[in-house]
């Protein structure tokens, strides 16, 4: 990996890795087998600018890898010397064993290299394992060493720490060592900047009793009296030069019980179809559009008061994915069919870079989401465009060389899969060039403003299978570094459409599914994606079309294999439904059972679309989908109006306006109070969030599985599509750890169970119901 020298380090802590899990790369070697399990290595590539030089200045840049067995020369070319292997710096015997050290003196920028692994005769031309960002140069991807400006003083966190011992006595308390420019000026402590973002949103100067700093410019800070919610911390050094460092930001939430991503519902919303908080904004219609793909009047304020008047808490919701809220052109475009117009009301065509779009409501009314969102400990995402933009986007006008405009993804000659990281979504959606690094650097510039000027928690990443890995490496390793140095979280939620292959249980036909979407996640990478493998395998041909061939001990076995391939460590999202999908609700209705509810109708746009369900027992199988979905370990996603089991075929009819309770029908609104229930029980009960994936027994009509968690506090889901009520018995004394006589209610109202003294839980299963048991 490559870190700034000590003397200069940046304020956040840089993480180490010995992973030689290495990829054949850049070079001029002469090739030949990669080392510990890389490929081959490849010969040519070129060179290129390093990042450009700031009045001259040079920084001591460390080099540090673990050679693989066999190794006999190892060696750090890069962009300062045009990968001239020969001229690339050796790396020597370190102070840490088995550890091979370089130092190089480099300008302020990133610069592209490669680990020149020599064995033998051959050279391995390799990415640094332990290095997050990449580069393109001359059109060949590297790693990437980001070195910050070493005149600016930095600091270090030493320990961070939040406490609280009751409702508005949350403490924080933070020691941070100084780093001096590498001039040795010194601290002009009297200079430093800090600054307090309270929980409502508001600015202030941190007091002298909050901020003490000694005569090495170390910082310690306490906070008191804090009242639960989102805070940061924002300092900035100052040398006796003047010069100022870059802000430190120490973000940290005060609340009665630690949030993890792990196990957090996540409400998706598309603002504009959600719900209208401020009628006098509302645009007129679009010329041209079919009003179906027009704006709808949904804004910012409506879900304001959705999360100030507690619609949100009743469904145990944690954080909100709001669709891209960049503002979007005047005008309507050609839909995907060629014929009908549609607007950018869901907020994908982006054609400003930092404006929030003014028919949701402006920066505002963002901010004022945000702040309402965190005093209820609601986590908010934005959905952030990376793979395009819109034709009348300003970068396109500016910068026309970051962005391909070739073929449209799924035309002859421009199929998804061999072009999918160059072809356009549309004609007027000019692709993202992330080899260009300066375009590359540009849209991570804009995440971090977003994050940092609204306040927001994370991001989802939209298309990352559409764009270069260069585009999410970087963006995750300039997340983490700007906004986690205090340990909170910045959640990065990736989309990878992939499918499902039904070629039976233990088989290797979904390994690209698996592997395409997993190797987006992991330290360097995304937090987790969206389980699209469980999504096509079980959601709706288990749930919603209720398939005897692929019953629950088929969703039991998809569940589990996914528990098994995807990465340690990821935070996967469940779902029943999105905006790209049509809704549940109608797939259950439409589920092949006669001609009139053929499977295909869903999927009809603008003619002979879906319709309302007219049977209960649509309503039924939404309720089981969702007992069975909320009881999942990851965070699963609950696409707005699902909890009533809103209706519609695909995009724009899964699309329709969300609708209060005075609107619902009597099954709609059972549904609305069941899935109230078993969010509750989510919130409540930390088994159901954090605990490990069990199967206790399934059969095709039956399942009950558990969540482990220890001491005694595992919890137990069943249901069942069966037509009769189920009697079933599990043993939960060594699957589950609960001991003889531990007594679990049902959070969904039903009767308790009791472990009987051979470990076993009886329980009865209503029909076409759930049971939800917990101590």
């Amino acid at each position: 990996m490559a870190v700034v020298s000590a003397a200069v380090l940046p304020a956040f802590p840089l993480a180490c890795g010995n992973d030689h899990e290495l990829d054949a790369g850049h070079g001029k070697g002469t090739g030949g087998a990669g080392a510990a399990g890389g490929g081959g290595g490849g010969g040519g590539g070129g060179g290129g600018g390093g990042g450009g030089e700031q009045g001259g200045v040079l920084c001591p840049t460390s080099f540090t890898f673990t050679p693989p067995p066999g190794a006999t020369d190892v060696r750090v070319p890069g962009e300062w010397n045009g990968f001239d292997l020969d001229a690339a710096p050796e790396l020597v015997e370190g102070d840490t064993p088995g550890e091979l050290v370089a130092t190089v003196d480099l300008p302020p920028g990133l610069h592209g290299y490669k680990i020149a692994v020599r064995s033998g005769s051959e050279v391995a031309w390799v990415f640094d394992p332990a290095e997050g960002r990449r580069k393109y140069v001359g059109g060949t991807e590297n790693s990437a060493v980001k070195v910050p400006d070493c005149r600016l003083p930095a600091f270090s966190v030493a320990s961070s720490q939040v406490t609280r011992a009751a409702p508005g006595q949350g403490a924080f308390e933070a020691r941070l060592v100084y780093r001096d420019g590498i001039e040795g000026a010194g601290p002009e402590a009297g200079a430093f900047e800090a600054t307090l973002l309270d929980q409502d949103g508001e600015a202030r100067p941190l007091t002298e009793d909050e901020i003490s700093i000694d005569a090495r410019g170390d910082v310690r800070i306490a906070l008191g009296g804090l009242a639960d919610g989102k805070y940061r911390v924002t300092l900035r050094g100052a040398t006796r030069s003047g010069r100022a460092g870059e802000p430190l930001r120490l973000v940290f939430w005060v609340e009665e019980e630690p949030f993890s991503w792990e196990g957090a519902l996540i409400y998706m919303v598309v603002t504009d179809r959600y719900r209208d908080g401020d009628p006098d904004m509302n645009a007129p219609p679009t010329p041209g559009a079919d009003p179906r793909g027009d704006w709808a009047g949904g804004d910012l304020e409506g879900l304001r008061r959705s999360i100030e008047d507690g619609t949100l808490d009743a469904l145990g919701v944690r954080a909100i994915w709001l669709t891209p809220f960049q503002e979007n052109p005047a005008g309507a475009y050609p839909a995907s069919d060629g014929v009908h117009q549609v607007t950018g009301y869901h907020g994908y065509w982006p054609i400003k870079a930092r404006e929030v779009e003014p028919r949701l409501g402006g920066a505002g009314a963002l901010r004022a989401v945000v702040a309402e969102a965190h005093r209820h400990g609601i986590r908010v995402l934005q959905d952030f465009v990376v793979n395009h933009v819109h034709e009348d986007h300003e970068y396109v006008a500016s910068h026309p060389d970051w962005f391909r405009t070739g073929c449209v993804c799924g035309t002859d000659g421009c199929d998804w899969t061999s072009h999918a990281l160059d072809c356009m979504f549309a004609g007027y959606l000019p692709d993202v060039d992330h080899t260009v690094p300066e375009a590359n650097a540009a849209f991570v510039e804009d995440a971090i403003y977003w994050l940092d000027e609204f306040d927001l928690d994370g991001l989802r990443v939209d298309a990352v299978k559409h764009v270069e890995e260069v585009a999410t490496r970087n963006l995750a390793a300039e997340v983490r570094a700007a906004f986690e140095p205090a340990g909170t979280r910045y959640f990065l939620m990736g989309e990878t459409a992939m499918g499902w292959s039904d070629c039976g249980q233990g088989q290797s036909c979904n390994d690209e599914n698996y592997g395409t979407i997993a190797k987006y996640i992991g330290p360097q990478g995304l937090d987790g994606q969206f389980d699209f493998v469980l999504y096509h395998g079980v959601s709706y041909r288990t749930f919603a079309w209720g398939e005897q061939s692929r019953g629950m001990l088929h969703a039991a076995y998809w569940v589990e294999d996914g528990q098994r391939r995807w990465p340690e460590g990821a935070i996967m999202t469940p779902y029943l439904g999105s905006h790209d999908t049509a809704r549940f609700a109608t797939l259950a209705d439409y589920d092949g059972r006669d001609e009139a509810h053929d499977r295909s109708v869903p999927n009809n746009q603008w003619s002979d679309t879906a319709e309302a369900p007219a049977s209960s027992d649509v309503y039924e199988r939404v309720r089981l989908g969702m007992a069975w979905l909320l009881g999942l370990p990851g965070a699963p996603l609950l696409y707005y109006g699902d909890e009533y089991g809103e209706w519609g075929g695909v995009d724009p009819n899964n699309r329709s306006l969300w609708r209060p309770e005075a609107e619902l029908t009597p099954d709609e609104l059972d549904t609305l109070d069941f899935v109230r229930a078993l969010g509750a029980a989510r919130r409540d009960v930390p088994a159901l969030r954090r605990g490990a994936y069990v199967n206790l027994t399934a059969t095709e009509d039956t399942l009950v599985f558990g969540r482990r968690l220890a001491q005694g506090r595992s919890a137990v889901v069943a249901l069942t599509r069966a037509a009769t009520a189920q009697d079933i018995s599990v043993e939960v004394a060594q699957s589950l750890g609960l001991p003889e006589g531990t007594e679990l209610t049902d959070a969904l109202g039903g009767e308790a169970a009791v472990v009987s003294a051979a470990g076993t839980l009886s329980m009865t299963i209503p029909p076409g119901g759930a049971l939800i048991l917990a101590p």
